[in-house]
C-alpha cells in the first residue's frame, strides 16, 4: 500500500468513521484514500468551521476526532477550536502538510522556515509528531491517539511532507494502545472521607470530567449517600436525571441557578469533581460557597487557578468517585436533615422569583429568553443544543435539559463561531434527533455558511438566530469594565438572516412579532426538507435574565 492508505488503515484500526477538512491540493490524496477506505469525509466551507465540526463530534462521541487541513492557512486558519480543545479537554488529532520536500523554498503555504509550524501548534496541542518515512505511520499514529486521549483528553498535531502519501510500504502490524488513567491514594481518599464525616452540609459540583470519565451513576450515587445536594457546571448540564430529587441546579454564581446558589452559600463542604471553575462558569467569579472545598481533577493544570482547595486529588473521576464509595459503605455519615425538601423549597422561590422578573419583561420587542421559552415547548429530551458565544447563550444556562452530554457550549476559551458548523455535524452524525444551534448574528457573520454545508450532506438543523442588529455581550461587558457605550465597536447592520438561508439552499423564518413565535418555531420542527434558520428579531437593550442577577439591571443603559 502506499502511505496514504496506510494512514486510512490505522484510523480504521482507531474506529474513526468520519474525518472534517477543507479540500486543498496537497492533501487530496489522503482524502481520496478516506474515501475510498469507507471514511466520510466532511469537506466544510472553511477550516475554522472545520475544526469546531470536529471538536462537536468529539464531545458527542467522546472518542478523538479527526481533522485534515493543509499546511499554512489552513491549519492556522483552525487554530482556534484547536486551542479551545486544549483547554477544555476534547481529544482531536490534526494532520497537516508541509511544503514538498524538494528543496526549493518558495511553496504557496509555506512559512519562512519549515520548523516554524510545528512551533505554532506547541502551546495549543498536547503533542506534535512528524512522519518522516512510511515506517514512521502506524507508530506515529498510535502515540498520537494514546496521547490524545491519555489524562485530560486534548488535540495532537501530526504533520507529513505530501511526499509520504505515496511512499509504497507494508503496515505489518498497528496497535491501538490503552490508556491508563491516575488515581487518588488511600491517603487521599481518608482525608476526604474525615472531611465528610465532619460535615453537616456537604455540596457536589459535578463537571464534564464526570460525564467523560462515565461515573454519572457513582455520582449520583454519592448524592444520596451522603445526602448531599447535587449541581453541574454549565458543560455538564444534562448530567442529572429530571427527577433526582437532590439535584440543585447548575451552580455558575449569578449566571446559574438560583438553588444552587443558595445551596453553595450554605454548604460547610463542597466536592467539586471534574470541573475547573473557569471564569464564565463561575458566572464571572461570582460562584461563593462556605466552608471547606475539595477539588479532583485528571489534570493538575486545572486545579487551584480560582479558589485554593483544602484538599486537591489528580485522579478521573470515576477512580476517585468508586473508591471514596467503597470507603463510605464500611462506614456511612449523618447528615442528617431533609435536604430534597429544603431544595424543593429552594426550587420554588427560583421559580417565583423568575415568574416575577420575567412577567415584568414581557414587553415591547422580543426578549432573548421568550426564544428559550418557545423552544422548551418543542425540544425533546434527547435534542442536541449547541450555543455559541454571546447574550442568547446566557439565556441557555438555566434551560432545563437532562440528556448527558447533549449541550455543548463552551465557558473556559470561549470562541465565537461554534453554534452553525457544531450543529451541522451533529446533524450529520445523528441525523434521527432534533438539533438546535444557538447563535447570536455576530456568531452566524463568522461561520453561518456551514448552512451550505448541511444541505450539501442533507442535515437537518434547526439555526435560531437571534438578531438584534448588535455583538450584545461586548456592549454589556463595555458597560460593565469600562462604562462607556461605543457603538462603532458593538454595532452590526441590519441583515435578513432568513434570506441568506434561503440562498444558500435552506428554509427561512424571519420573526418579528412575539405572537409568531410559536408557530415559527412549530412550521422549524416539522420541516424535514433540510436545514431550517430562524431568525428572530430581539430587542437589543434587555440583559439576558441570568446576567440581571449578575448585574443587578434589566437594560444595558442602566449597568
Amino acid at each position: 500500500m502506499i502511505g496514504s492508505e496506510c494512514i486510512v488503515e490505522c484510523l480504521v484500526q482507531e474506529k474513526v468513521d468520519t474525518v472534517f477538512t477543507v479540500a486543498a491540493e496537497n492533501i487530496y490524496p489522503l482524502l481520496q484514500s478516506c474515501l475510498k477506505g469507507g471514511l466520510k469525509v466532511i469537506n466544510s466551507r472553511l477550516e475554522l468551521s472545520a475544526a469546531f465540526m470536529a471538536l462537536t463530534h468529539s464531545r458527542l462521541k467522546k472518542e478523538p476526532s479527526v481533522l485534515i487541513v493543509t499546511g499554512g492557512p489552513g491549519l492556522i486558519g483552525s487554530l482556534s477550536p484547536i486551542a479551545e480543545a486544549r483547554v477544555e479537554g476534547d481529544p482531536m488529532v490534526v494532520f497537516s502538510t508541509l511544503p514538498p520536500n524538494d528543496g526549493k523554498r518558495t511553496h504557496m503555504h509555506q512559512l519562512i522556515n519549515e520548523e516554524d509550524q510545528m512551533k505554532i501548534l506547541v502551546p495549543i496541542t498536547k503533542a506534535q509528531f512528524r512522519i518522516n518515512k512510511f515506517d514512521d505511520i502506524p507508530k506515529v499514529l498510535s502515540e498520537a491517539f494514546e496521547e490524545c486521549r491519555q489524562g485530560k483528553p486534548g488535540p495532537v498535531y501530526i504533520e507529513f511532507t505530501p511526499e509520504i502519501l505515496f511512499e509504497e510500504g507494508v503496515l505489518l502490524k498497528y496497535e491501538s494502545r490503552k490508556v491508563n488513567v491516575p488515581k487518588p491514594s488511600n491517603g487521599e481518599i481518608r482525608k476526604v472521607f474525615e472531611l465528610i464525616l465532619n460535615s453537616k452540609f456537604p455540596v457536589i459540583i459535578a463537571g464534564r470530567g464526570v460525564y467523560l470519565s462515565e461515573a454519572t451513576e457513582e455520582v449520583l450515587t454519592l448524592s444520596q449517600l451522603l445526602n448531599a445536594p447535587l449541581t453541574t457546571t454549565i458543560m455538564a448540564k444534562g448530567l442529572v436525571p429530571k427527577n433526582f430529587r437532590l439535584y440543585a441546579g447548575v451552580a455558575a454564581g449569578k449566571s446559574g441557578n438560583i438553588t444552587a446558589e443558595k445551596v453553595l452559600e450554605k454548604s460547610d463542604l463542597v466536592l467539586a469533581i471534574g470541573n475547573r471553575f473557569s471564569e464564565m462558569g463561575t458566572g464571572r467569579y461570582s460562584l461563593r460557597f462556605s466552608g471547606k472545598l475539595v477539588h479532583i481533577n485528571i489534570s493538575e493544570e486545572d486545579i487551584g487557578r480560582v479558589f485554593k482547595p483544602d484538599i486537591a486529588i489528580v485522579s478521573d473521576a470515576k477512580e476517585f468517585l468508586t473508591m471514596l464509595l467503597k470507603k463510605l459503605e464500611k462506614r456511612r455519615p449523618n447528615n442528617g436533615g431533609n435536604n430534597v425538601k429544603l431544595i424543593e423549597g429552594f426550587w420554588r422561590e427560583e421559580e417565583s422569583e423568575l415568574k416575577k422578573l420575567y412577567s415584568s419583561l414581557k414587553e415591547g420587542a422580543i426578549k432573548s429568553w421568550e426564544v428559550i421559552e418557545t423552544l422548551n415547548e418543542f425540544i425533546r429530551e434527547d435534542a442536541i443544543v449547541i450555543g455559541d458565544v454571546g447574550a442568547h447563550r446566557i439565556e441557555t444556562f438555566i434551560m432545563p435539559l437532562h440528556a448527558p452530554q447533549k449541550y455543548i457550549a463552551t465557558t473556559s476559551y470561549v470562541s465565537m463561531g461554534l453554534a452553525v458548523p457544531g450543529a451541522v455535524a451533529a446533524s450529520i452524525l445523528y441525523p434521527e434527533k432534533q438539533v438546535f444551534g444557538i447563535v447570536g448574528d455576530g456568531g452566524f457573520l463568522m461561520t453561518g455558511f456551514e448552512i451550505s454545508t448541511a444541505v450539501q450532506y442533507n442535515a437537518k438543523p434547526i439555526i435560531i438566530v437571534f438578531n438584534d442588529s448588535s455583538y450584545k455581550v461586548l456592549r454589556i461587558y463595555e458597560h460593565v469594565r469600562y462604562h462607556s457605550d461605543t457603538r462603532e465597536l458593538y454595532k452590526l447592520p441590519e441583515t435578513d438572516f432568513a434570506k441568506i438561508a434561503e440562498g444558500l439552499g435552506a428554509k427561512g423564518i424571519r420573526v418579528f412579532e412575539r405572537n409568531q413565535l410559536y408557530q415559527s418555531f412549530k412550521e422549524a420542527v416539522e420541516w424535514q426538507k433540510g436545514p431550517v434558520v430562524i431568525d428572530v428579531k430581539i430587542d437589543p437593550e434587555t440583559i439576558p435574565v441570568p446576567f440581571q442577577r449578575l448585574y443587578s439591571s434589566k437594560r444595558i443603559e442602566e449597568i
